[in-house]
C-alpha cells in the first residue's frame, strides 16, 4: 500500500500561497504551559469532553453556524531515556537514498508542513534542542524561535545555515529540493524521511524520529502513549455519538482552501482524511464517492458530496473570508451544510498532523463539532 500522505497537488498549493499563514492568517494560540506528568493536556480534553457528554449533547443534526477546536498546547515529554544518553553516532539512509551519519542532536531543525516533527521532537524530550522551526510548529514553547523558511512553507537555506544546525529532519511536505540539496552541500546532515502519516501510523512515524536521533526507548513510550490515548479518545467519542446521532452519521468532507483564488479542494483518504472523519463519528463524504487524493472542489462534485459538515483547517477557512466569504464559493450554499452553515474548523497544524497528540486533537475537535461551545 502506498503510503497516504498530503498529495502532490496540495503540496505545490501550499507552498504556492502559504504565506497567507506566514502572514498571521488564522494565525494559531496555544493554551500556554506544559502539561504536567500528574495531569497532561489529554486528560483535561477527555474530562472537558466528557462533561459535555454528561451535560447532554444536542443532535448535531440540529446544529447550524462554524465550530472551531481549541489550539492544543506542548506536548509532555515522556519519561525515559536522558537525551544525553541518546545511542549516537545512528548511520542511516534517508527517503532520498542518501547515506547520513547522524552524531550531534545538539541543534535541530525541523520541517514538515504539519508542525508533527517538531511535536514528536518534544515528545521525545528535544524540545530544547530545536533551534528553528516552520510556521506549522506552533507550539507555545517554540513560538520565539526564528522561522526558516519563506513565503509560508518554501525552506530559506541560508536561514537554516545561519542557525547552524546539526541535524535536519524533513519530509515530503516541504521544499524546494534545491535547498536541500545546498544544506548538503554546506555539510549539514539532512534527513528526509516518508511517513505513511496517517492515525493508525502514528507509533510507527514516532518511531521513525525517534531512530534517528538515538532514542528508540523514548520513541516507544511515546508511540505506546500516543496509540493509547487514540484508543481512548474514539472510544469516548464512539460511545458519546452512539447516544447524540440517533440517525445516520453525520456525512463530512473536508475543504482545503488558500484565499479566494483557485486553491480549493476536496481532500480524501489519500490525504488521512478518513481516519480524520471517521474518528470524530462521522463518514468520509469524500471516501464514500471514491474521491481518493486532493481534487478540485466545484459545484458539481459538492453538490455529489453534499455533506452534512464541511471539515477545514481553521486558516484555511479564514483566508476565504470566513463563513461568509466560503458561502460565496461555487456550490457549498447548495450543500446540506453550507444550508446549515455547519463547518468544523481545525488548527492547521492539528487537523491532518496524526503526531504525537493526536487523541486530544480528537477529543477537541469532537468537544466543537458536538459540543455547545465555541459556535459563531
Amino acid at each position: 500500500m502506498s503510503p497516504r500522505r498530503l498529495s502532490p497537488l496540495l503540496v505545490a498549493a501550499a507552498l504556492a500561497t502559504a504565506s497567507l499563514t506566514a502572514c498571521g492568517v488564522g494565525a494559531e494560540n496555544g493554551t500556554g504551559s506544559t502539561a504536567t506528568a500528574e495531569e497532561t493536556s489529554f486528560d483535561r480534553a477527555l474530562d472537558t469532553f466528557t462533561g459535555l457528554v454528561d451535560d447532554g449533547l444536542p443532535d448535531p443534526h440540529d446544529r447550524h453556524g462554524v465550530s472551531r477546536a481549541e489550539s492544543v498546547g506542548d506536548v509532555t515529554p515522556v519519561d525515559g531515556e536522558s537525551v544525553d544518553d541518546a545511542d549516537l553516532p545512528v548511520d542511516l539512509t534517508d527517503a532520498d537514498g542518501e547515506e547520513v551519519t547522524v552524531d550531534d542532536i545538539s541543534r535541530i531543525i525541523p520541517l514538515d508542513i504539519y508542525g508533527t516533527i517538531s511535536r514528536t521532537l518534544a515528545g521525545l524530550g528535544l524540545r530544547d534542542n530545536i533551534v528553528g522551526r516552520t510556521v506549522s510548529s506552533t507550539e507555545p514553547s517554540l513560538q520565539n524561535l526564528p522561522v526558516v523558511t519563506q513565503g509560508g512553507h518554501s525552506i530559506n537555506a541560508e536561514a537554516v545555515l545561519n542557525l547552524s544546525p546539526s541535524l535536519v529532519i524533513v519530509d515530503g511536505s516541504i521544499g524546494p529540493a534545491d535547498a536541500l540539496t545546498q544544506l548538503r552541500e554546506a555539510g549539514v546532515p539532512v534527513v528526509r524521511i516518508s511517513p505513511d502519516h496517517t492515525i493508525d501510523t502514528v507509533s510507527t512515524d514516532i518511531a521513525t524520529i525517534a531512530d534517528i536521533v538515538g532514542l528508540p526507548g523514548n520513541g516507544d513510550l511515546l508511540g505506546e502513549r500516543a496509540d493509547a490515548e487514540i484508543s481512548r479518545a474514539t472510544e469516548a467519542i464512539g460511545e458519546a455519538t452512539g447516544k447524540a446521532v440517533p440517525g445516520a452519521p453525520l456525512r463530512m468532507a473536508f475543504l482545503y482552501a488558500r484565499g479566494d483564488g483557485g486553491v480549493f479542494y476536496i481532500l480524501g483518504p489519500d490525504d488521512g482524511t478518513d481516519g480524520l472523519i471517521e474518528s470524530l463519528g462521522g463518514v468520509d463524504a469524500a471516501k464514500e464517492e471514491g474521491i481518493g487524493q486532493a481534487s478540485p472542489a466545484n459545484a458539481e462534485s459538492l453538490a455529489d458530496l453534499n455533506p452534512d459538515v464541511l471539515v477545514m483547517m481553521s486558516a484555511g477557512l479564514d483566508s476565504t473570508g470566513g463563513l461568509e466569504g466560503l458561502l460565496t464559493k461555487p456550490g457549498i450554499a447548495q450543500t446540506t451544510a453550507g444550508e446549515n452553515e455547519r463547518v468544523l474548523a481545525i488548527p492547521d497544524s492539528q487537523s491532518l498532523s496524526f503526531g504525537p497528540q493526536s487523541g486530544e486533537m480528537l477529543l477537541t475537535a469532537a468537544a466543537a463539532l458536538y459540543g455547545d461551545a465555541d459556535t459563531e
